[in-house]
């Protein structure tokens, strides 16, 4: 108890160490509650419970080491071990030694492609006005967002030609975007959006490669035809992989990786319908439901998730909901900005748990090994950056 308020004040104060700090945030995911309003008793308790978990699970399988498909000593280690290892190890060289190169994410600038081809470096910092057109404008905010506004042509009148930008994120970098409409888009690392710089008045349409985050406005039609009232919503569609999601103003996530087996649609909340181009499958999602199906695949599945583990990527955490360590590496490949190769078989051995992005991923490398399964080689000189995992023969 002593050591756990200790480590909450530390934390209050601005004293706390990286490590320190981490232990404390991760909590956060965990109480839903700031993290200067944890209670010491809180990391306490579930050290507690995380070591009977433990133990009962080494009660039950003394034979079969760390073979479950869900390993429990991998879930404990990073849900307590993340900082903790630090500050209990009693080998302080063999942290220093491992922890003697920081690999941290990239830090690449986001790239805009204008209808016209050009291409826009948007650097962290260069706040004001990026690009001026006759008929719209886009600048960066002071926060480190890109604000399209639809202006006049002086004419009164709306091009004929729909006119499509591109954004691109690299890997180790995320960015928001407010769309011609006011929507809000969040585009992970490694992700491309494709969108007209003006909506037109039957439907709002984008494109996209990777992960995003949506948050879209009700938009009306201002169109005098007599068929569509001016109280007529025009709907907000997402082209990704071969699903098709239709919106008219809620939340939602959609990841939809061209590496990926398996591509998902996650409601937080509204509704929104998801179909398969071509097909006529098509599902309702609720508030905490997802869609999901293989890129080459005609049917939907739809399952419950935590709507707080999604929103936690935009706050800054990878979430491991007992993953398997090639979708780990994936997302923590396309972060980092490194390549991955795998020694050994890997079919088994999964973890749960949250790590703050910004940290070095050394650290949690490091915890993942404490399951006494994996190995990880880094490779980060000459330009290279590469991670072998090793399976360990246990």
């Amino acid at each position: 108890m002593k050591r756990a308020e200790e480590l909450i004040e530390k934390y209050n104060l601005g004293t706390a160490t990286p490590e320190e700090k981490a232990i404390v945030e991760s909590w956060y995911l965990k109480y839903k509650t700031p993290p200067s309003d944890l209670k010491p008793a809180d990391l306490v308790e579930e050290h507690r419970l995380g070591l009977e978990k433990l133990q009962h699970s080494l009660r039950e399988k003394k034979i079969i080491k760390f073979k479950l498909p869900i390993s429990v000593a991998a879930c404990l280690l990073l849900f307590i071990g993340i900082g903790w290892f630090f500050m209990n190890s009693k080998s302080k060289w063999e942290q220093e030694q491992f922890m003697s190169n920081n690999l941290l994410p990239e830090t690449n600038s986001v790239i805009l492609t204008l209808a016209n081809g050009k291409k826009v470096t948007i650097a962290e910092g260069n706040t004001g006005e990026i690009v001026a057109d006759d008929n719209f404008s886009i600048s960066q905010t002071a926060d480190g967002q890109l604000v399209y506004t639809i202006t006049d042509n002086g004419k009164g009148e709306r091009p004929t030609e729909v006119a499509y930008n591109t954004i691109e994120t690299p890997k180790g970098n995320q960015y928001k975007i407010v769309l011609p409409d006011g929507s809000h888009v969040f585009l992970s690392a490694a992700s491309k959006l494709r969108y007209p710089v003006r909506f037109s008045e039957k439907e709002r349409r984008v494109e996209l490669v990777g992960q995003a985050h949506f948050e879209i406005v009700p938009a009306y039609s201002s169109s005098k035809r007599p068929h569509l009232s001016r109280s007529t919503k025009i709907p907000f569609i997402v082209k990704a992989g071969n699903q098709e999601v239709e919106v008219l103003g809620t939340q939602f996530n959609v990841n939809a990786y061209e590496d990926d087996e398996t591509m998902e649609t996650a409601l937080i909340e509204g509704s929104v319908k998801v179909s398969i181009t071509g097909t006529d499958a098509e599902v309702l999602l609720k508030p905490g439901q997802k869609a999901i199906n293989g890129l080459h695949t005609a049917q939907l599945k739809v399952e419950e998730f935590d709507v707080a583990d999604l929103k936690a990527w935009k706050e800054g955490y990878f979430i491991f909901n007992n993953e398997n360590i090639k979708d780990i590496m994936k997302k923590l490949a396309r972060w980092y900005g490194f390549e991955v190769e795998y020694m050994g078989n890997m079919t088994d051995v999964a973890f749960q748990g949250n790590y703050l992005r910004t940290r070095d991923v050394k650290h949690l490398l490091k915890t993942l090994e404490m399951a006494n399964s994996l190995q990880f080689e880094i490779i980060d000189k000459n330009g290279e950056r590469r991670i072998i995992v090793h399976r360990k023969n246990l």
